[in-house]
């Protein structure tokens, strides 16, 4: 078997629905007994990453991936192995997995290694902290290049290091256009720079077309003053100071999940409720609670990207970077051993929407790192099922 080798354990590749390492726990109550429904309180890993591919939803100033979370690295043997204990910075020319052809091949993500530049330093006073972060490059969103839409965007590498594959985004009526599909791209910015489509206040608009930032013009010709145009609205206003991986990695969310519903016939829970409650996160932000299933893990035709956990499931932080939201979700733990589509879930991560939009049912119109970024996720700490929990399909009425 193909075995891939963790920082704290080893695992074969058939098993990756295990957890490696877990997560810090809070409590955990068993089955109903006495009236107490199963409920389970973990404090969220935070992260800079979502899925390993592209290596990270945030860039330094060079476009290299700051990776807090699983970093892939080969050992003595040449086999990669994943380590979360060592927060990286990883080449933007890091080789993906490839094909017998040399083509990009994510069906196995644990297939290379990351390139890594040098080890972070997180201590407390250190100079890493003060990086300020980036969102990932873009497009085009369709192309002669393995993978999804291209990240980074193409011209800067070599290789495509997105592994969101066309045929298993969710939301494709999104963006781009059909138009835009082979010429779209954009550049990496500042994390606080970001565009927000619609915004007016910032004296930037954005072309549709092609994504470049211009400054307004007036009616006559001439470029607004630099001290605002007309018919801007000075209420719209947005964070002026850069977000630096320090402040980034303040994010705490503990998370409580709790089994509901609970079928007397069948003997079984039917749902689960699900709270989060955050703290020190980006201030007046908003973040969306996205959802893993099993299939994530497994390429092929009925792949799920991860989504929204429900169509109402985000956070909007106060001033102070608190936040909370609860949601319910029915059946969300199917058995593992009966699972064939791939349905279980197996992670919640919450993810910070730098373009501050929110699609309903779609976590994202362009891809991880551009428009949404990972903050906290459970399988950070390569926990791949993230409860015990099982439940069972309601009954038809």
């Amino acid at each position: 078997m193909n075995m891939i080798r963790f920082g704290c354990t080893a695992v074969s590749a058939a098993l990756l629905a295990l957890s490696a390492c877990g997560l810090p726990v809070l409590a955990m109550d068993g089955a109903k007994a006495g009236g107490k429904a199963p409920m389970l309180r973990v404090n969220i890993p935070k992260t800079t990453q979502g899925p390993l591919w592209p290596p990270s939803a945030l860039v330094d100033a060079n476009g290299d991936f700051i990776v807090v979370g699983i970093v892939l690295r080969e050992d003595a043997n040449g086999n990669v192995e994943m380590v979360f204990d060592q927060p990286a910075l990883v080449d933007k020319h890091t080789v993906p997995p490839l094909d017998a052809t040399g083509r990009e091949d994510f069906s196995n993500p644990f297939g290379a290694p990351y390139r890594i530049k040098r080890y972070l330093d997180l201590s407390e006073g250190s100079p890493d902290l003060n990086i300020v972060v980036h969102t990932n490059s873009y497009g085009p969103h369709t192309g002669e290049f393995g993978g999804g839409p291209r990240i980074p965007r193409e011209g800067e590498t070599i290789y495509n290091l997105n592994s969101f594959h066309t045929r298993g985004e969710n939301c494709p009526d999104l963006f781009p256009a059909r138009s835009q599909r082979t010429s779209y791209t954009r550049p990496s910015y500042p994390l606080h720079q970001a565009p927000i489509w619609g915004l007016q206040g910032d004296q930037i608009a954005f072309d549709a077309d092609t994504g470049d930032e211009f400054v307004p013009s007036l009616r006559n010709g001439a470029e607004c003053a630099p001290d605002g145009c007309p018919g801007e609205d000075p209420f719209m206003t947005r964070r002026q100071e850069p977000i630096t991986l320090g402040e980034w990695l303040r994010t705490d969310v503990d998370l409580t999940v709790k089994l509901v519903d609970f079928d007397a016939v069948v003997g079984a829970y039917t749902a689960a409720e699900f709270e989060m409650v955050g703290r020190d996160m980006l201030p007046n932000s908003i973040y969306t609670v996205v959802a893993a299933r099993a299939s994530f893990l497994n390429p092929s035709p009925i792949q799920k990207m991860p989504h929204p956990a429900t169509v109402t499931s985000h956070i909007i932080t106060d001033e102070r970077g608190r936040g909370r939201v609860r949601f319910k979700m029915t059946h969300p733990f199917p058995d593992p051993a009966g699972d064939d589509a791939g349905l279980r879930l197996i992670g919640l991560g919450v993810g910070y929407k730098s373009d501050y939009s929110v699609f309903g049912g779609c976590s994202l119109r362009f891809g991880a790192g551009v428009d949404i970024h990972a903050a906290a996720f459970t399988a950070a700490q390569g926990n791949f099922d993230f409860t015990p929990f099982v439940t069972q399909p309601p009954r038809a009425d």
